[in-house]
């Protein structure tokens, strides 16, 4: 088999796969109703999702907490009648810098990663999907 060959295939793969492997929830192939059902299932009882890996289709969004010096990036997702909406916070796999690094904010964006429930000191407890990988959708 010829390295091009080779090299083709791999690059079909990942662009098909957006090189993220094994997705265990997949919000992009539910319904606006079950996807707002599922993430607010998953904000309620983190502990049931915890080391999942998560795929979700959204809206960029970020916010930065002078309390606390840092930027929080979050993937925000409307209902089916786009009344209310949900969303996970999210941490890239390889850190980029703001806002060059980023989409403008309202940009849909897809996003897969590990899900996990932060607990801070201070009480302020998130979930969060870490190692993340972030397409932007045109």
């Amino acid at each position: 088999m010829s390295k091009l060959f080779v090299a083709v295939l791999l690059a079909l793969t990942f662009s098909f796969a957006g090189g993220t492997g094994k997705v265990d929830i997949d919000l992009t192939r539910m319904s606006g109703t079950m996807v707002y059902a599922q993430v607010f299932q998953m904000v309620t009882e983190p502990e049931k999702y915890v080391g999942k890996r998560i795929k979700m289709k959204g809206v960029f969004s970020s916010y930065y907490d002078n309390e606390v010096k840092q930027r929080f990036y979050g993937c925000v997702i409307s209902d089916a009648l786009a009344c209310c909406s949900q969303g996970l916070a999210f941490e890239l796999s390889k850190p980029r810098k703001y806002p060059e690094g980023y989409p403008e904010e309202g940009d849909g964006i897809v996003i897969v990663g590990e899900f996990t429930y932060v607990k801070e000191e201070d009480g302020a407890d998130y979930p969060l999907i870490r190692h993340a990988e972030m397409q932007t959708e045109k």
